[in-house]
């Protein structure tokens, strides 16, 4: 974890983890696994830089002010609507991979048996 006296102000760390949160909206704007690996990466360091801003407040044993409040709070609202998006998108995945794996499997997204499809007769003459 950085140094949270690296940056000595708490507005400096909260500058920074808004600039990585604006660079991780960029990168899921562009899907690929390279995006998503550095999307995580940035993710992370916007939990170390909020990290950061509690420290440097409670080190200093300060109240934050209201714009400082205001800005960890919104970073948090758009971190939790992340999780809550990346929660919804693995779940549909995951039944969307069951539903694939029952089909193929002869069976419906019920367990029951699915129904039987006719496949034409074809004939080969050599």
């Amino acid at each position: 974890m950085e140094n949270a006296t690296e940056y000595g102000d708490a507005r400096e760390c909260l500058q920074a983890a808004r600039a990585s949160m604006r660079q991780v909206k960029k990168l899921l704007s562009q899907p690929s696994a390279e995006a998503a690996d550095e999307s995580a990466a940035l993710l992370r360091d916007v939990e170390v830089r909020l990290g950061c801003v509690a420290a440097i407040l409670r080190q200093n044993g300060c109240k934050p002010d209201a714009a400082i409040r205001a800005g960890v709070e919104e970073l948090q609202n758009e971190v939790a609507v992340l999780a809550t998006f990346f929660s919804g998108a693995d779940q549909l995945l995951s039944r969307w991979l069951d539903a694939v794996r029952s089909r193929r499997g002869g069976y419906t997204e019920r367990g029951q048996a699915a129904p039987l499809t006719l496949v034409r007769k074809l004939s080969v003459e050599g």
